[in-house]
């Protein structure tokens, strides 16, 4: 014997749906809030945020061409810090933009969890930390995550190479006299 059971299959309710739509809406704002306050730069110049990113990924791009005296490293990563800055000036102010959300997004725990797979800061991170962070970014299958990975790290190596200072660091010996 079968039944007729003409009723409809159950469906979420329509205040169920507002709801999480409107949690949903809070959520995401609540994150580009954060990444829109904690930007990168600021008129041009880092902010803390930016430089606490930057430096991080100097740490661990640059690794083996710092030196292994811990205070000579630190100088050598603020100099980093202050080439980046001469460097993202002759930006354009679309570009700078960018890069500005770009490391905010880096820089706020949510966004950086999200992107990075980081749990801690990047000031706290090891730099074994961060380069698994930045290989997660390199081979992550989405475009722009990707992207990003080679926003940070591209900067950081035009930053560092292109300054005659560092390049006894690297074995480059200069420009040949022709």
């Amino acid at each position: 014997m079968t039944s007729n059971d003409t009723t409809p299959p159950s469906s979420p309710k329509r205040r169920w749906l507002l709801k999480s739509a409107l949690a949903l809406g809070a959520v995401g704002a609540a994150l580009g809030g954060a990444v829109f306050w904690n930007r990168g730069i600021n008129n041009g110049a880092l902010t803390d945020s930016g430089k606490q990113v930057l430096k991080a990924v100097a740490r661990a791009v640059l690794a083996d061409m710092l030196p292994t005296d811990p205070a000579a490293r630190e100088a050598k990563l603020e100099g980093q810090i202050l080439r980046l800055n001469q460097v993202i000036q002759t930006m354009p102010a679309s570009a700078q933009g960018e890069l500005a959300a770009l490391l905010g997004l880096l820089v706020n725990a949510p966004t950086r969890l999200m992107v990075t797979g980081l749990s801690s800061s990047w000031a706290k991170a090891s730099t074994e930390e961060i380069s698994e962070a930045l290989e997660s970014m390199r081979i992550h299958k989405l475009p722009t995550t990707m992207l990003s990975y080679h926003a940070v790290r591209d900067l950081t190596c035009i930053a560092f190479f292109t300054n005659p200072d560092n390049w006894a660091l690297t074995g480059y010996p200069g420009p040949l006299d022709i």
